[in-house]
């Protein structure tokens, strides 16, 4: 494999997409510098038997742009990296070969998108009107950025069938709208439930307590922003957490941890996982999310709400200090 493939390669999985579209076009850009001819993504309506281009880059082939479509002659079987072949060959991707003739195409490669439940949604192709220029490697750079877009459609599925399921169940009076976190009160009922326990010597826990703010400010352009940054902060601020710890929003913009049958150090390292993941989550938005995080344990506290006011005003002095 190349140089510039090898870059390609890296360059695809060096970043985190915000959405299936950015995703989708920054795979494409990517395989375009790479792959001769014209790829194409494509979704599969099999109720109609058809491919939908969802997007094309590439020198073009005559007819096939954004919205068209292409006939599938049967399910999309083809294994990834099965290789090229040529339009008269017939196709175990799905795809009608005799139709892509009808466009010019003589060889072409076809990747599906497969979902872990094994169900195929689309494709990801290479199409060229002379005859078999594709090699392994190009296979191969199909089939990651396949991989990569199935893995994106899928996360997509799956939090908009998470938002749907909260929608039809309720959010209830203790959840905030904005995060999908428990609210202060909420919180603080678990962290009082918790304390106790601590002050039973049950267990050790610990309060962190992570402030969060945009930088620079004058950028931030809308109350939108601030929102999608926070549900961001939220987000992975429940992923980074166990399931037997309790997560929460305290603030406006103020959300907090309760870490189960931890002590300081374990703290410590709970804070660098989750301002690393945000790093991460976030590097692509328009913004900077700052982050200060604090933390207090709750041993030697005399209250739960005394623990929550150390651990912010721990990462108060902490925003102080970074800013």
């Amino acid at each position: 494999m190349e140089a510039t493939e090898t870059q390609a390669l890296v360059g695809l999985a060096d970043r985190r997409f915000q959405s299936f579209s950015e995703a989708a076009e920054s795979v494409l850009n990517a395989l375009e510098e790479v792959i001769p001819g014209t790829v194409m993504l494509g979704q599969f309506d099999l109720d109609e038997q058809i491919c939908r281009v969802v997007e094309v880059r590439g020198k073009g082939v005559n007819g096939m742009r954004r919205g068209t479509t292409i006939p599938l002659a049967g399910p999309p079987l083809a294994a990834v990296g099965e290789g090229s072949r040529n339009a008269d060959e017939g196709s175990l991707d799905g795809l009608d070969g005799k139709h892509l003739l009808s466009l010019g195409v003589r060889t072409w490669l076809a990747t599906p998108l497969e979902m872990s439940d094994g169900n195929v949604v689309g494709n990801l192709c290479a199409f060229e009107t002379s005859s078999d220029p594709y090699g392994s490697d190009h296979a191969a750079l199909l089939a990651v950025g396949a991989r990569m877009l199935s893995y994106e459609w899928e996360s997509v599925q799956r939090r908009a069938e998470l938002r749907r399921l909260r929608d039809s169940n309720g959010d209830g009076p203790g959840t905030d709208p904005e995060t999908g976190l428990p609210r202060h009160d909420a919180f603080l009922e678990q962290l009082e439930r918790e304390w106790r326990l601590v002050e039973r010597g049950t267990v050790q826990s610990v309060l962190v307590a992570c402030r969060v703010g945009i930088q620079p400010l004058e950028q931030v352009g809308s109350e939108a922003m601030k929102a999608l940054v926070l549900r961001d902060a939220a987000e992975v601020l429940q992923a980074t957490a166990r399931n037997t710890d309790h997560v929460g929003r305290t603030g406006d913009a103020t959300l907090a941890a309760v870490l189960i049958d931890c002590r300081n150090d374990g703290a410590r390292i709970f804070v660098q996982r989750f301002e690393a993941a945000v790093g991460r989550v976030t590097q692509a938005r328009p913004v900077s999310l700052q982050l200060a995080c604090g933390f207090q344990p709750l041993a030697g506290t005399t209250s739960a709400t005394e623990a929550l006011e150390l651990a912010d005003g721990a990462a108060r002095l902490r925003q102080g200090h970074d800013e």
